[in-house]
């Protein structure tokens, strides 16, 4: 956070809307405030019916206020303190109840006490029904007279008239030589006729000697109240009852911050996945959270949720994005929703060449922006361009372009595509790999058999998408970081040695899918960063040279060796490009033996990208040779229609009005061009086209193969309509 929080804060009760009751708990500069108002209780002279008020919005603080007051006066020696009395009437259901009750909270405290105020509270009881309908007739609304009514069947005592009553209770006061507070809470959430019952209540009580009443309510929503009901000027109303208002210290903006960041970070807690980032933390809240925090009940409000929310999603997101997005959904709900319902529109970069028409995007961002209240749009709107940098597009000119993508990832920012959803779940999905999976797996160090295992597993599992779990762990551990080298050297040599064990074919379904190959190669530059300098060509022409997994052999070293001799398409930096020519020679001449090996049993056809390992083949070897294979397998009616699975392409389509794609299949009968004579392969595969114990797969096969040359001889090609 702007300045990271001390973990050792005040102790706080997150998680719950009670107010403080003890003043070495004050966040907000109140303590001082109740201290003189308990003061004033207890030494105002002679006080006559006094009605002290506490004016506060909702969630201001009030309450607390009031208990650090009782507080301060129960702290005193019990012969100077007065007699405290609470009534809360939004305990109460109806507004019968409430005058009847608050007579009752009165007489029943008062037995407590000595024979002197026991002997008060029987007095009371008769001054109870004769003051019922004293406030029945001068008001002409009968609801006390109810209440009393109640009182007198509860009592069972003969009513007085209302001065000798009222006398009798004030010679019982002033006899007991005791002082009484009334405090009274949570006025302002009655019903407004609820609140005139109250007021009338404490007009007609409040004039005994020695009695104060302390009230705690929002002002503006009890003068309304008033006004409505008894049809006068309500301010006007309090004014002849409260004679000593007082408005609610003002929490100061750096008060309210300090309790926000000592509440957020015990939520947070330490060792989040991704580091604090308190630079971007400071601009985030600065620009967008801050104005949203105006009053203490705010603060309960997003830790109450955060306690909730956080816990089963700390390290799977960052930190500061999540605690924005619950800002906007406890404070800007409509806000949140459209994030939440428009993925597309604020996750992932801005690609010019696919963005929609500029002035329809333009104005869909602008009718969200527009429901912002006008003192909150600007920052928020900032804020939100930092979240999601794909805005900075739509209202200025900043494009982000995939390279973006991977930062993105391992920060597990909320604009990643791959994260998004994880944030609006409050968990991991059952289809994705956490970080705590990932975690799990580095922390097997240099166990190859457990990595290894491990990984095997996941080819198990496949997720919804397609793809298995063990390409999940290819792609997030290339966004890790500080991974050990232990764990580096042992990744690789198991990759290496049991990578073609990880292939699946829906890892590379998709136009702009990346074979597996290729993204273990990725995988290994970036996991040679671990590893000295001085040991990463060793360690790579060992485990190489080890290897018998020919499909991710042939693409990492291919990758490889083009990095050595031509460098980065972008000119980006590799490791690889530090290695020498004779290295890269080394492990082409490793591969290739390794392929001339496979090729003199059916074990070639066993490697599940043999398309990709025949290309190489072609490269660095003989060209007979692969012929020589290819015409033993052709010839073969066992092995002809295993060759052809090979060959098969799966991708994604779709047409105008889709909004699901679907997989297509296809072949490319050329791969064969450079060694066969297609006529004569096409005449093999019609005869074994005859079988009948063709597996799906071979069937599949012999059939694209056919389609394919009859296309071909049409001048047509696989992805050609046959419109």
């Amino acid at each position: 956070m702007t300045d990271k929080p001390d973990p050792q804060h005040q102790a706080s009760a997150l998680g719950s809307d009670a107010p403080q009751t003890d003043p070495r708990d004050d966040a907000f500069g109140y303590a001082p405030f109740a201290k003189r108002i308990a003061a004033a209780v207890c030494t105002t002279p002679s006080p006559q019916g006094l009605v002290m008020a506490i004016h506060g919005p909702w969630g201001s603080g009030k309450s607390s206020l009031l208990n650090f007051v009782r507080y301060e006066i129960e702290s005193l020696p019990n012969s100077d303190r007065p007699l405290i009395i609470t009534f809360n009437p939004w305990w109460f259901s109806n507004r019968d109840d409430l005058a009847a009750q608050f007579l009752k909270q009165f007489r029943d405290q008062l037995p407590k006490q000595s024979d002197t105020i026991k002997q008060l509270g029987n007095t009371l009881s008769e001054y109870s029904t004769a003051l019922g309908t004293a406030v029945a007739t001068a008001t002409g609304v009968p609801l006390i007279d109810v209440g009393v009514g109640w009182l007198l069947k509860l009592f069972r005592i003969k009513p007085k008239s209302v001065h000798e009553a009222k006398q009798g209770v004030a010679d019982g006061i002033q006899s007991s030589g005791r002082r009484f507070l009334f405090i009274i809470d949570d006025i302002d959430r009655l019903m407004p006729s609820e609140i005139c019952e109250l007021f009338k209540v404490l007009k007609a009580l409040a004039d005994f000697s020695n009695v104060i009443y302390l009230l705690a309510f929002d002002r503006a929503v009890v003068a309304q109240a008033l006004g409505r009901e008894l049809g006068v000027d309500g301010e006007a109303y309090l004014e002849k009852i409260v004679q000593a208002p007082f408005q609610l210290p003002v929490v100061s903006r750096q008060k309210l911050h300090d309790k926000l960041v000592n509440d957020l970070n015990h939520v947070l807690g330490e060792d989040t996945a991704v580091p604090f980032d308190n630079h971007y933390w400071g601009n985030v809240y600065h620009e967008g959270l801050e104005p949203l925090i105006t009053k203490p009940r705010d603060i309960v409000r997003i830790v109450n949720a955060l306690v909730v929310t956080y816990p089963a999603v700390r390290d799977e997101v960052n930190s500061v994005d999540f605690i924005a997005l619950e800002f906007l959904r406890i404070f800007l709900p409509d806000t949140y929703a459209t994030i939440h319902d428009h993925r597309e529109h604020f996750a992932g970069y801005s690609n010019p060449g696919m963005l929609p028409d500029r002035q329809e995007l333009r104005a869909f961002h602008d009718d969200w922006v527009a429901a912002i209240p006008d003192a909150l749009r600007s920052g928020v709107c900032l804020m939100l361009q930092r979240l999601f940098p794909r805005l900075e597009g739509v209202f200025g000119n900043m494009v982000y372009g995939g390279e973006s993508l991977g930062e993105w990832r391992r920060e597990l920012r909320v604009c990643s595509p791959d994260h998004f959803t994880t944030y609006f779940q409050f968990g991991v999905a059952a289809d994705s790999l956490s970080h705590a999976d990932l975690r799990s797996m580095i922390s097997l160090g240099e166990d190859e058999n457990a990595i290894e295992a491990v990984l095997i597993a996941a080819t198990q599992v496949t997720r919804q998408a397609g793809h298995t779990k063990a390409h999940e762990y290819i792609r997030r551990l290339r966004d890790a970081q500080d991974i050990p080298a232990a764990f580096s050297r042992a990744f690789i040599r198991v990759t290496l040695r049991a990578g073609d064990r990880f292939y699946s074919p829906a890892d590379a379904v998709g136009a702009f899918q990346v074979s597996t190959g290729i993204e273990v190669a990725w995988l290994i530059r970036h996991l040679l960063e671990a590893v000295a300098p001085d040991e990463r060509e060793a360690l790579v022409i060992a485990s190489v040279e080890q290897s018998q997994a020919l499909s991710t052999l042939v693409e990492v070293v291919q990758f490889i060796d083009r990095h050595v001799r031509q460098g980065t398409n972008d000119g980006s930096p590799s490791l690889f490009t530090a290695f020498s020519i004779a290295t890269a020679d080394r492990l082409k001449a490793a591969t290739l033996e390794k392929i001339v090996r496979a090729a003199t049993d059916a074990r070639l056809l066993e490697t599940p990208d043999l398309a990709s390992v025949l290309v190489e083949w072609r490269r660095w070897g003989d060209s007979a040779d692969i012929r020589q294979w290819l015409e033993t397998a052709v010839a073969s009616d066992e092995l002809l229609p295993r060759l052809l699975v090979h060959f098969v392409q799966r991708g994604m389509s779709t047409i105008v009005g889709d909004r699901v794609g679907r997989v297509t299949t296809s072949m490319h009968p050329g791969i064969l061009t450079p060694e066969m004579n297609l006529d004569a392969v096409e005449a093999r595969v019609q005869e074994v086209s005859q079988r009948q114990d063709l597996s799906p797969s071979e069937s599949e096969a012999v059939r694209l193969f056919l389609d394919a040359m009859a296309r071909r001889r049409q001048g047509r090609g696989p992805h050609d309509s046959d419109n």
